[in-house]
């Protein structure tokens, strides 16, 4: 059992703030322009065109499979946030992370985050910054590129000098690699993808060498409950004084025909004919989710360090934790009871209700019977729900981190989101979801909660920071 709090009888130097935010989302390539779109009702979903995903042709094949999905915003893959004097060593790796969406994303989403935070350079290139950013799966377009080239190769139909062909063909009309050096051997850029892209924990390791981190590095994998995870065990870095600053988050790029295939074969995926009103958590008409994608990164401070370099903060990390449902890979315990335990579990550590939860809200049956049962019978049975998957679709392992990047900044607004698509609530979900956004009372305490395939379940308690 993994459940913490986070707080102090005293204003503990220990104390966890959110002092930086920063996310790429369907709803906009940054948090401000996300959090207005959501508030506006804005669904990002969209039925996907020949030019948006590979093997469109095949996927229209697929008897039942609806071509819906929310691309992150394209503005991502302009003006690439990267340090302008990298050593020469380093420009493989660059290239690299330029051509693939995950780790574009959260290197977009990293500099969005140091930017409102405030920090230095100097000050994020101390000992004692750790990360820990995850994700679900490795850099799929990196991995499919590479399987194909090979497959390619090993048939005869094309030598290792044409697969250079193969990679500068998708190049051409990625602006983010426009400036690329075409002369590089198919084997190095091979071999640079391989090394730099393809792993599951390549975004971690591209954000640390983007900062010369040299504290810990974590890349929790949780499937779509990665990024709660990520900051919860930030948090808890900080909290035992491993370090002073924690970049925490997670990115996904999984809107590929492969997933897209996979997950219609699971049913839980939307066969809904309209992509925007597809995906409609806790409806009693809905049947399934979107597949989205995106990346959010969160800086969390001491409060300590925020107090020396006289820093502000965004929102309060109180406690939280997570658990596992062990009923099976893809299937949840409908009866909510690791819900309500991992919720239970944090009141009693923190020793403070939540009134306001950000739920995981996919849009199938199970999910959203499980978190309304297990909610149901914690001491926040009353707290007012919300759930954004309707808007943004399911970013699958930067779910987590997105949706808490959006939230908090809602926090610090002073505002929450609604449901979009929430019309005729399901009678057996027996808790309160705001359908459209409001205004948030003083007082207000912040619970998010998170599921995700293999019986992850996350939950994690905030506060407004003053």
């Amino acid at each position: 059992m993994t459940v913490f709090s986070f707080l102090s009888k005293t204003d503990s130097a220990r104390d966890v703030f959110v002092t930086g935010l920063g996310a790429v989302s369907p709803l906009g390539a940054d948090v401000a322009s996300a959090w207005q779109a959501l508030c506006s009702g804005k669904s990002a979903a969209i039925t996907l065109q020949k030019s948006q995903i590979d093997h469109w042709n095949e996927l229209r094949q697929i008897p039942g499979l609806r071509l819906h999905g929310a691309p992150a915003a394209s503005t991502f893959r302009t003006g690439m946030p990267l340090p302008q004097n990298l050593p020469a060593a380093s420009q493989v790796a660059v290239q690299a992370w330029l051509q693939e969406p995950m780790i574009a994303m959260a290197l977009k989403a990293l500099s969005e985050a140091i930017q409102t935070s405030g920090l230095s350079g100097e000050q994020l290139s101390s000992p004692a910054v750790s990360v820990v950013f995850g994700s679900s799966k490795g850099g799929l377009r990196t991995a499919e590129r590479l399987w194909q080239a090979q497959a390619l190769s090993n048939r005869g139909a094309l030598n290792r000098g044409d697969c250079v062909q193969q990679f500068r063909h998708s190049e051409e009309t990625d602006c983010a690699v426009s400036t690329m050096n075409r002369t590089r051997t198919a084997s190095e850029k091979a071999d640079g993808l391989w090394e730099h892209a393809f792993t599951s924990d390549s975004a971690t390791q591209a954000i640390g060498s983007v900062l010369g981190i040299r504290n810990t590095m974590i890349c929790p994998i949780a499937a779509c409950a990665t990024g709660l995870i990520a900051l919860l065990q930030g948090a808890l870095q900080i909290a035992s004084g491993a370090c002073d600053v924690c970049l925490v988050g997670s990115s996904d790029a999984a809107l590929r025909a492969s997933v897209m295939s996979s997950f219609h074969r699971l049913r839980v995926t939307s066969r809904h004919a309209d992509a925007a009103s597809a995906c409609r958590p806790f409806d009693e008409t809905r049947d399934g989710f979107v597949i989205g994608e995106g990346a959010a990164v969160m800086i969390l401070e001491s409060r300590e360090h925020l107090a020396r370099r006289k820093g502000r903060a965004i929102a309060r990390v109180l406690g939280g934790g997570w658990l596992s449902d062990p009923t099976g890979m893809t299937q949840v315990d409908e009866s909510g009871s690791v819900v309500k335990e991992v919720i239970q579990r944090t009141i009693a550590a923190t020793r403070i209700v939540p009134n306001l939860i950000g739920v995981h809200g996919t849009g199938t049956e199970s999910n959203d019977l499980t978190e309304s049962s297990g909610i149901a019978e914690t001491e926040s049975r009353d707290a007012v729900c919300f759930g954004m998957k309707g808007a943004l679709g399911h970013l699958l392992g930067a779910a987590g981190s997105v949706e808490t990047a959006l939230s908090l900044h809602g926090l610090s607004q002073r505002k929450h989101a609604g449901t979009t698509n929430l019309t005729h609530q399901d009678p057996r979900c027996k808790i309160t979801i705001a359908r459209q956004p409001g205004t948030l009372h003083s007082g207000t305490v912040f619970g998010k909660l998170s599921l995700g395939f293999g019986g992850h379940t996350a939950f994690g308690a905030f506060s407004p920071a003053d």
